[in-house]
């Protein structure tokens, strides 16, 4: 795991010594390091711990998937004007996604 691994280097220390100061073996410390996504968030505090370091977590808000100017922009449209944006915007699509999926279907 990058977070003990570039702890551990800050730090100074090989994989050797700060495995004594965590009772484990080297071996171990290697397969926490290399764990990824794996790793608990309490062996990840008991070995950055271990170093004279602490965990922060934070979270943040992601942002929106969808296209929020063009979602209010098409709500101020009537329900008709929707329609015809649809009708008249529909066969320009439809001959995009014909166009992909043939050339997916050439690379696969």
């Amino acid at each position: 795991m990058d977070i003990v691994r570039d702890a551990r280097l800050a730090e100074g220390l090989t994989q050797a010594q700060l495995a004594r100061r965590l009772g484990i073996t080297q071996p171990s410390v290697a397969r926490l390091e290399a764990a990824g996504d794996e790793v608990s968030v309490a062996t990840l505090q008991r070995a950055l711990n271990a170093m004279g370091r602490t965990l922060v977590l934070r979270t943040r808000k992601q942002p929106s998937s969808v296209d929020e100017p063009q979602v209010r922009e098409l709500l101020r449209l009537t329900p008709g004007e929707r329609l015809e944006l649809h009708d008249r915007s529909y066969p320009e699509l439809r001959a995009w996604a014909n166009e992909a999926q043939a050339a997916v279907a050439r690379v696969a």
